[in-house]
């Protein structure tokens, strides 16, 4: 697939896509080099060691890239989807469970966890739905 080129369900996956790498490219580079300044108005007081908030940023913009690869050709890059799914699960798990200890406020909960959620879903129900031609 190319840029451009209507998927199956009507471009929905495109805008979705496109959508979930704006998401995870600049939360990366928020987490990179805005966390000290964004951090007081979400309530999220753990900064954790600098390595740790390189690697998760970093690891942030890469999938970002990784939806505009998937984006761009779904057939050759369709593991990179299956993976960003997990991970966006797992995402959502592990705020979920921040929260629920209260080591994370209602704002990261939302804004990470539930955005992740949403995208995990929607790009569940496009690999699972079946398309022709995929």
């Amino acid at each position: 697939m190319s840029p451009g080129v209507t998927l199956a369900n009507g471009g929905n996956m495109q805008t979705t896509l496109i959508l979930a790498a704006i998401f995870n490219i600049t939360g990366g580079l928020a987490i990179l080099f805005l966390q000290r300044f964004i951090a007081p108005l979400i309530h999220f007081n753990d900064f954790g060691p600098g390595l740790f908030r390189m690697f998760v940023g970093g690891t942030a913009v890469l999938f970002g890239a990784a939806y505009i690869a998937v984006w761009r050709d779904y057939r050759q890059n369709r593991p990179l989807l299956v993976y960003g799914t997990a991970l966006k699960y797992w995402a959502f798990a592990i705020s979920l469970f921040g929260f629920l200890k209260s080591d994370l406020s209602l704002q990261v909960l939302l804004l990470f966890g539930v955005g992740n959620l949403i995208f995990a879903v929607l790009f569940t129900h496009y690999l699972l739905r079946p398309q022709p031609g995929r």
